[in-house]
C-alpha cells in the first residue's frame, strides 16, 4: 500500500467500542496495535512469535489476550484477516489512484503530454519536486509563468477539502497557493511528508480552510521535527561507534 494512503486509518468510535465491550484493557492494547500494523502492513500471519511481537506481550499475555482477539479476526490461508480493515484498505487505494489520476489529468490539461525526459529538464528543484511538466510550445499570454497549477496542489486542495485551481485560469489567480507550497518545499519539505501533515491535520478538523496555507505552521513544525528526529539519531549512532572504537581501542 502506498504511503500516501496509510498515512492515516478511518476509525468509527461506535463501531470499536461495541465490537471490543468484553475485552480488558491489555486487550484493547493489543488489539489497537495488531489493526494498526494491519493497515501498514497487511494481515499477520497466524505465528505466536509474529504475534506477539506486534502486541508487544511477553509468551504468558499474549497467551492470555489471544482467545478473546482472535474471535475479532479470521483465520485464512494461515493469516489473521480482517473484514472490516479490509474493505477500508480496498477504499482507500481507490481514493489514492483516483486523486492521482485526477491530478495527473489537470497537468495534462495546462500542459498537455509530458515528454520523458521533462523531469530531468526542470528549471530549479522546487519545480521537480511540484511534478510540473514545461509547456511544449511558449504561452502566448504575457503573463504566463513556468510555476504554472502542479498536479501535488490539486492533491493538497484535494485532502484539505479545497476547491482545487482550475489549470486553465492564468497563473497569478494561483500565486498565493503555489508560493506557500514552494514555501514549504525550500524550508526542506518533501511531498510525502507534506501530504502526511494535511492528512494528519484535515482528520482533526470540523470546518475545511479556506486555503492550503492555513497549513504553513504544521507543515513548518513537521520539517523541524524530522530535521531533530534526525539530528537525534546521529547523535546516538555517533556516540554508540565512539564507544565501540573507545572498547577497541583498549
Amino acid at each position: 500500500m502506498s504511503k500516501e494512503a496509510s498515512a492515516w486509518m478511518p476509525f468509527y468510535i461506535g463501531d470499536y467500542l461495541g465490537d471490543t465491550q468484553r475485552l480488558t484493557t491489555e486487550q484493547h492494547g493489543a488489539y489497537l496495535l495488531l489493526i494498526l500494523d494491519y493497515w501498514r502492513n497487511g494481515p499477520a500471519p497466524d505465528d505466536d512469535a509474529v504475534l506477539q511481537q506486534i502486541t508487544k506481550l511477553d509468551s504468558k499475555g499474549w497467551k492470555r489476550c489471544r482467545p478473546s482477539i482472535s474471535r475479532l479476526f479470521k483465520i485464512v490461508d494461515h493469516e489473521w484477516r480482517h473484514k472490516r480493515i479490509d474493505a477500508e484498505l480496498v477504499k482507500a487505494k481507490a481514493n489514492a489512484e483516483r486523486r492521482s489520476e485526477k491530478a495527473s489529468k489537470a497537468a495534462q490539461a495546462r500542459w498537455g503530454e509530458c515528454p520523458k525526459d521533462a523531469a530531468s529538464n526542470a528549471q530549479s528543484m522546487p519545480q521537480a519536486l511540484l511534478g510540473e511538466c514545461p509547456p511544449q510550445s511558449p504561452s502566448p499570454e504575457a503573463n504566463a509563468s513556468p510555476r504554472e497549477v502542479s498536479g501535488l496542489m490539486i492533491e493538497l486542495s484535494e485532502i484539505a477539502s479545497i476547491t482545487p485551481p482550475d489549470p486553465s485560469i492564468r497563473f497569478d489567480k494561483h500565486k498565493a497557493e503555489l508560493d506557500t507550497v514552494e514555501g514549504w518545499i525550500a524550508a526542506g519539505a518533501d511531498p510525502a511528508l507534506i501530504r502526511e501533515t494535511l492528512t494528519q491535520r484535515c482528520a482533526n478538523l470540523r470546518t475545511s480552510p479556506r486555503s492550503l496555507a492555513f497549513f504553513d505552521k504544521p507543515v513548518r513544525e513537521a520539517v523541524e521535527q524530522r530535521k531533530a528526529d534526525g539530528s537525534r539519531v546521529d547523535a546516538t549512532t555517533d556516540s554508540i561507534m565512539n564507544r565501540v572504537l573507545g572498547r577497541n581501542a583498549a
